[in-house]
């Protein structure tokens, strides 16, 4: 002990101890005021913020609606509260995490809440995935996979529960990666971000399947340890379907999502089960031009169980629009690596590196803690400030508010035959539905049905149908073919015509 006191107070062990502290001053010094993960997100997060964008879609009415539903009564609905077509009929919302969120920002801000909700999960998502590719890859080269997984995101911000569980997803992949990477069973505080995602929305069965293709990669590169790894995985995935069933539902939401899938009338209308449209070019197209070049290049070598996971979130993305989020968010986890190791290392900022190479490498390491505590509260101010100039509002294509009031100044208790896209609005105004978003409770054959009519399809017969359900009032889009029909039918009076709806009721004297 006396040697080692002694050691420590001689001058070369204090002249050892000073440069020590000299140096760690001078990482503390050197360290950047911002960073390319910081500056990405706070740019994504404004953007979306100041652009106003989120709420083109007609969801948001039905899920603020869910959520209000939800506070009001207490408990998560296990019945059809809302159409008058299916009323009582079992129906539980497994997306409820995410509709209360959706109704708490709206109570907050309005419809700005949303939008502010929607870009802060946009923003996090980025800037999360931006600090995973810079631990592995060049800033360059990780920019260059930001910047095309942000292109095919900006698209599909729209603020429904899908969006709201980006963070959720990249968080536990990127989880998942680093322990496979180093051959280590996953840390346990994934099981909260599990736990999380499968009451906020049901493409938690995507992070399970991940899971157990990402346990297998590793296992498989694990050597002569495979045994050992697997080991160490097993525990894992076992909490993780166990944490799957804590939920409303139980078990039945973990065929739920394949549920959905088996409504295959929702290919033809419902416009994101649909392919995406090849022939005008968007980012999907780029990001098969990229990964196809660098695949020819030599760039891309996967192994074989990570080349399987790209090729099947490719194959979603083609089958279903809006499979091209997940495919833009998910697939730079997986490649980041394995690009790195084949892409030759660019020369460190001061080893004969240019002045650019300087500068991307200086935004690289973790951004100062008083920079990030300043910059954030900077970005939610000009975020809210926009938001107050700009006050977005879902489109009135969605809302056919003049229509409605048409309809209830002569209707005092409707039961309104409506176009689907109108559905979550009535819902959000307390209107009693024939038809909105929600294909799982209605079934292949009622939208079938409803849908046949509605286009005057040669088994579709809208007279039949408005009988069988009591219909008294009928609300569409003008460019339906029924609606022409409707001009022409003694039954029904016209008492609004608009842009972007019709409303029809029926005429005094005659009975369904």
């Amino acid at each position: 002990m006396n040697g080692a006191r002694q050691v420590a107070q001689s001058p070369a062990g204090a002249a050892g101890a000073a440069g020590g502290r000299a140096a760690a001053r001078e990482f503390s010094l050197a360290r950047p005021a911002f960073s390319w993960p910081l500056l990405l997100g706070v740019a994504a997060f404004v953007l979306i913020a100041v652009l106003g964008s989120g709420l083109a879609d007609q969801d948001v009415f039905l899920h603020v609606a869910v959520g209000r539903w939800i506070l009001g009564h207490g408990h998560v609905p296990t019945h059809d509260p809302f159409s008058f077509t299916r009323r009582e009929a079992p129906w539980v919302a497994q997306e409820w995490g995410s509709e209360l969120l959706s109704v708490l920002a709206y109570r907050l801000g309005g419809w700005a809440g949303l939008v502010f909700l929607g870009a802060a999960s946009f923003g996090a998502t980025l800037a999360y995935l931006m600090r995973f590719l810079l631990r592995r890859m060049q800033p360059l080269h990780a920019l260059v996979l930001a910047s095309l997984a942000a292109s095919m995101l900006l698209q599909y911000v729209v603020d429904r529960p899908y969006e709201f569980v980006w963070p959720l997803t990249v968080l536990w992949i990127g989880g998942l990666l680093e322990a496979s990477e180093q051959r280590r069973a996953p840390p346990w505080w994934l099981l909260g971000v599990m736990l999380l995602w499968v009451n906020m929305h049901a493409s938690f069965i995507l992070g399970l399947g991940l899971m157990l293709l990402l346990a297998l990669d590793s296992a498989a590169g694990g050597g002569r340890e495979r045994v050992g790894v697997a080991r160490r995985w097993g525990p894992f995935c076992a909490a993780a379907f166990a944490v799957a069933l804590v939920n409303p539902q139980g078990f039945r939401l973990l065929l739920f999502p394949f549920h959905v899938l088996d409504i295959r009338i929702m290919m033809k209308y419902f416009k994101d089960w649909r392919p995406p449209d090849l022939q005008h070019l968007q980012p999907l197209d780029l990001w098969l031009l990229v990964m196809v070049g660098a695949a020819f290049a030599g760039r891309i070598r996967l192994s074989l169980v990570r080349a399987v996971t790209v090729l099947v979130l490719l194959f979603m993305a083609l089958a279903h629009d809006r499979n091209i989020a997940l495919l833009g968010m998910l697939s730079p986890f997986l490649l980041a690596s394995p690009v790195a190791a084949s892409w030759p290392s660019a020369p460190r900022a001061g080893e004969g590196a240019g002045a650019l190479d300087r500068w991307f490498h200086a935004l690289s390491p973790p951004a100062r803690a008083v920079s990030v505590w300043v910059t954030l509260p900077l970005a939610c101010a000009l975020a809210v400030s926009a938001l107050r100039a700009e006050n977005p509002q879902p489109p009135a294509l969605f809302a056919p508010r003049a229509a409605l009031a048409a309809i209830l100044s002569r209707v005092p208790k409707p039961r309104i035959l409506n176009d689907v896209n109108f559905g979550d609005y009535l819902i959000f105004r307390g209107v009693p539905v024939f038809v909105d978003a929600r294909a799982d409770l209605y079934g292949e054959a009622f939208l079938k049905e409803t849908f046949d009519a509605m286009s005057l399809a040669p088994d579709g017969h809208i007279q039949r149908l408005s009988a069988k359900y009591r219909v008294n009032a009928i609300l569409i889009m003008p460019i339906l073919a029924v609606a022409r029909l409707l001009a022409r039918l003694p039954g029904w009076r016209c008492v609004y015509k608009g842009k972007w709806a019709v409303a029809y009721v029926r005429r005094a004297g005659r009975t369904p």
